[in-house]
């Protein structure tokens, strides 16, 4: 027979505090899980350790302590004692849905995956540990495997609702923003007062050109969440107006207003600023960046390069769609439209909305053929599968050494429009110089990954510049989008 746990309550304590009820371990372990269940967590903590003393074995005493230990912020003794726990239970799902709970916040996470797989073997329609998994992989940046995970959860439990607002953010980081749309509309149905789904559902209307539908979103969620910083500065991407950005950087000076550390839009709004003529505003505003941020290494670089600029000065692009509808209407010739790059077709799509001709689409739908600075090659890949497109898209599938000549002798005349989306250095080279005696004057490049990355002046801009310097090609910026990365050029 098992000692007995005491449980001391203000209903049978004496005036010492001496335990007065004895109870079984069982009836032990039950009380303290009421009072963990409560948030009562020292008392909880009490009775665990005394049933450990009853019991040293006693795996979900063990278990459950190092819960409390993770509650409590001591991660590194809760993978402690509940791996003691797994030793005596291996087949407890919770033990390594907790354990992997622990090894998250200690950003072992190779670990975390390996503890929620373990549980999933367990107990397979385990939507926590799904869920769980799916965060764990999106901090890996396995954002497809993350996505799988949360259309798991979603299948399992229609209406849980973080699990639809998460794949939508998966599917619009790895570009699908169609599929991203009916993600949050779906969280949006069971929620309809939730900012975060609002704010990201207007992310993936804009990254479709749908800008109008995208402000109402942004709007609905300021409307509920008046201090959504990322929200103003997302509404700020949209305000961007020739001759007027003033709605823009008033959206900025509110996100701030919020949260005066938001460092995006500090940068954004002294860009704004300095191109409106206010370099003294421009200058604090710069001068309180973070010393090594992104921001204030290569933001300030790129923003200088765009200053530096003889000619005309070019335009400010907010989003990627400002700067595909700017360069189709600068593209006056009869010619060739053409996109290297295609991957989900986002882009293409917009671009055959705007014109008549047949719109060539140029890409191998296995990722990027050689390592991309720290992303390794076969990033961004499809595994094969193409894109649907509108039937005036012709897609040309392979390396651009190998489709690009074919099309050439098939396909006379100049390029009207090309949007340049190769990413790498070798690949922008080898589109450049074998359509070169198809760049005539009058052809406008959208340069895609033109500037604002760490490694902006080693890639696109680069092959570019080297070309000109080959060719000989007079051009103009018409416009730049630092928050797009992108160059609108026509060649004079």
């Amino acid at each position: 027979m098992s000692k007995p746990v005491d449980e001391m309550t203000p209903a049978n304590a004496e005036p010492g505090g001496r335990w007065l009820k004895p109870m079984t371990v069982a009836q032990g372990l039950e009380v303290a899980m009421r009072h963990h269940g409560a948030g009562r967590l020292a008392r909880a903590e009490r009775l665990y350790l005394r049933i450990l003393e009853i019991e040293p074995s006693h795996a979900v005493a063990l278990q459950m302590l190092g819960v409390i230990a993770h509650q409590k912020g001591r991660s590194e003794q809760a993978v402690e004692l509940i791996a003691k726990a797994l030793a005596l239970k291996p087949d407890d799902a919770g033990a390594h849905f907790n354990l992997a709970l622990a090894l998250h916040a200690l950003a072992r996470l190779e670990e975390a995956v390996a503890s929620y797989r373990k549980a999933l073997a367990l107990k397979p329609n385990f939507t926590e540990a799904l869920y769980n998994l799916g965060n764990t992989l999106k901090d890996l940046g396995r954002l497809e495997e993350a996505a799988a995970s949360y259309r798991q959860v979603v299948a399992l439990q229609a209406d849980f609702v973080p699990a639809h607002n998460n794949l939508g953010t998966m599917l619009a980081e790895l570009g699908q923003p169609e599929e991203a749309i009916a993600s949050f509309k779906r969280a949006l149905a069971l929620k309809p007062d939730d900012p975060e789904a609002h704010n990201n559902l207007g992310s993936a209307l804009a990254d479709l050109g749908r800008l109008e539908e995208a402000v109402e979103s942004y709007r609905k969620a300021l409307d509920l969440k008046p201090d959504h910083a990322d929200a103003w500065f997302n509404l700020h991407a949209a305000l961007y107006a020739e001759g007027d950005m003033e709605p823009a950087a008033r959206c900025l000076e509110e996100a701030l207003s919020a949260a005066p550390e938001h460092a995006a839009s500090r940068f954004f709004l002294g860009v704004l600023r300095d191109y409106q003529g206010q370099s003294a505003t421009a200058a604090r505003h710069f001068a309180a960046l973070p010393k090594e941020s992104d921001y204030a290494t290569y933001g300030l670089d790129s923003w200088q390069y765009v200053k530096s600029v003889a000619g005309p000065r070019p335009r400010l692009l907010g989003e990627s769609s400002h700067g595909l509808a700017l360069g189709l209407e600068a593209a006056r010739l009869d010619g060739l439209v053409l996109e290297f790059g295609v991957r989900f077709g986002t882009s293409i799509r917009q671009i055959a909305a705007r014109v008549k001709e047949r719109v060539h689409g140029f890409d191998t739908f296995r990722g990027l053929p050689e390592a991309w600075h720290e992303l390794p090659g076969g990033s961004y890949s499809t595994h094969g599968e193409l894109p649907e497109v509108p039937r005036n898209v012709q897609l040309h599938v392979g390396l651009f050494a190998e489709t690009l000549p074919r099309f050439l002798e098939q396909y006379p005349g100049p390029v009207r429009f090309m949007n340049v989306d190769c990413d790498l250095y070798s690949s922008t080279k080898t589109v450049l110089e074998l359509l070169a005696g198809r760049i005539v004057p009058g052809t406008v490049m959208l340069f895609d990954e033109y500037l604002f990355n760490r490694h902006w002046r080693e890639d696109e801009f680069r092959a570019f510049q080297e070309a000109v310097a080959k060719f000989g090609w007079r051009y103009g910026y018409l416009a730049f989008g630092l928050l797009s990365k992108q160059a609108v050029v026509l060649i004079r």
